[in-house]
């Protein structure tokens, strides 16, 4: 199975004391070998506008290992591409927060499930989120 991991649980992940806030159904599917774990090619860009903007400022210690991280969790980098940008800004979706978008739109278009704690994605039509 395609899991993609969404912007804030990738935080949650690589701060082990943060992992208590994902739960075990979203856990499993993380951490299980026989998954393809993705991180979309838009988390890199929501985490470095967002440390910028001061909004995040632990976002540094992850943009700063991101090669070493993505390699420990064992995932590849979902890169974005010109089918992905056409599906999120098509979406029939009242969402307008374009990195939700495009993370919606990657994980229709790639058949992936995403691991998110945000149930606004529950609306996305051909989308499955897993949490509970």
């Amino acid at each position: 199975m395609k899991v993609l991991v969404d912007t804030h649980c990738l935080l949650w992940l690589v701060d082990e004391s943060s992992h208590t806030r994902i739960p075990p159904p979203a856990l499993a599917a993380v951490v299980d070998p026989t998954n393809d774990l993705l991180i979309s090619a838009i988390t890199p860009w929501e985490l470095s506008l967002k440390y910028w903007l001061g909004k995040l400022p632990e976002a540094f210690a992850l943009l700063a290992a991101w090669e070493d991280t993505v390699k420990r969790l064992r995932a590849t980098v979902l890169s974005l591409t010109g089918d992905h940008g056409i599906v999120a800004g098509q979406l029939d979706w009242a969402h307008k927060d374009p990195f939700d978008r495009m993370i919606a739109a990657q994980a229709v278009i790639e058949n992936a499930a995403l691991i998110s704690a945000d149930t606004v994605f529950d609306s996305v039509s051909g989308m499955r989120r897993i949490w509970n």
